[in-house]
């Protein structure tokens, strides 16, 4: 579907740091904002038969989560996506991948997935490559579905047409 809009694997990686292309999706933001424990709840409780735990899953960052979502935790509560710099937008999305924090299954397959290991590899190195690229694809995001002339307007209200 995104190759169809003429995004690239790397452009989505670098997007998948990006709480602009999560609102997108209407989804979190992971390398800045939060998710509340349900969201995650199976990977550190419930993971499979044979592991309570996902495995992908840093054994100790797992059992924060543990600490900080207990079972039968109310609902509201939500922790931050990114465990060592929240605030930020920056690489450290890419690093806390490296080091099997991924909050979420599909993030952390981008580093245990071998077809974009490279790419996480990448950005964690140098923030100024994860910046390029997510400018790069941002970019190319925004080109996505754009009407023109008569078919699209700038709306006064983004919540509803002129």
């Amino acid at each position: 579907m995104f190759a169809r809009h003429g995004l690239s694997q790397t452009d989505m990686i670098a997007l998948s740091g990006s709480p602009l292309f999560l609102l997108f999706l209407q989804y979190c933001a992971h390398t800045i904002g939060f998710a509340h424990c349900g969201r995650f709840s199976k990977r550190i409780f419930n993971f499979s038969p044979r592991n309570t735990i996902d495995p992908t899953l840093n054994f100790r960052y797992a059992l924060q989560l543990r600490q900080m979502c207990p079972r039968n935790v109310d609902p509201r509560i939500a922790i931050n996506m990114d465990p060592t710099t929240p605030r930020t937008f920056d690489n450290a999305y890419y690093k806390n991948l490296q080091q099997g924090m991924g909050l979420f299954t599909s993030d952390q397959v981008l580093f245990s997935d071998p077809r974009s290991r490279g790419t996480v590899n990448l950005f964690a190195s140098s923030n100024a490559a994860f910046h390029n690229a997510f400018v790069a694809a941002i970019t190319k995001l925004g080109r996505v579905g754009v009407l023109t002339g008569k078919q699209g307007e700038i709306r006064r209200d983004c919540t509803r047409p002129n």
